[in-house]
């Protein structure tokens, strides 16, 4: 499957509009919106949720003119992937354009410059998934459709 570079799926019939994806794109959007930025099309790139496609969407994004003072990556290998073009290109992080990715995965912290991202708490996933496992299967879950949102957290790195 093919994303936008803020998460959008990619047109298909398989896409639903409650994929996690499509929600950090929303997230994104509203985020804009608050602070007062357009939403541009043009700014979300599609690409894969992999470093070589960070790599695609930094090289199209940051050859635009003029070009973005920050990407917003759907996740932290997108975001690695950024952080290599903006290396490529002699740019400072987060000096001449600021990279942000989601999920917080070990590497953010790791690589240099340390990567902003959102902490998802997988763990507490996991958990809840595995807790309406346990109800289904002691019959104590009623088909019910449910929305549970938990805590999503900022981590302010180096490379913002």
């Amino acid at each position: 499957m093919r994303w936008n570079w803020a998460g959008r799926p990619a047109a298909s019939p398989a896409a639903s509009p409650a994929h996690p994806s499509q929600i950090r794109l929303e997230g994104y959007e509203r985020a804009l919106r608050e602070a007062g930025r357009p939403i541009l099309p043009e700014l979300i790139h599609s690409g894969t949720f992999t470093r070589a496609g960070g790599v695609e969407g930094a090289k199209v994004l940051l050859a635009r003119s003029p070009r973005p003072d920050a990407l917003v990556c759907a996740n932290d290998l997108i975001a690695v992937g950024a952080l290599d073009v903006t290396r490529q290109l002699g740019l400072s992080v987060p000096g001449d354009v600021a990279v942000t990715g989601y999920d917080d995965i070990e590497a953010a912290s790791l690589i240099t410059p340390a990567l902003t991202t959102v902490l998802n708490p997988a763990r507490e996933i996991g958990r809840t998934c595995a807790r309406l496992l346990l109800d289904r299967l002691a019959g104590e879950y009623d088909d019910t459709a449910r929305e549970i949102v938990l805590a999503h957290r900022l981590i302010v790195r180096d490379s913002s």
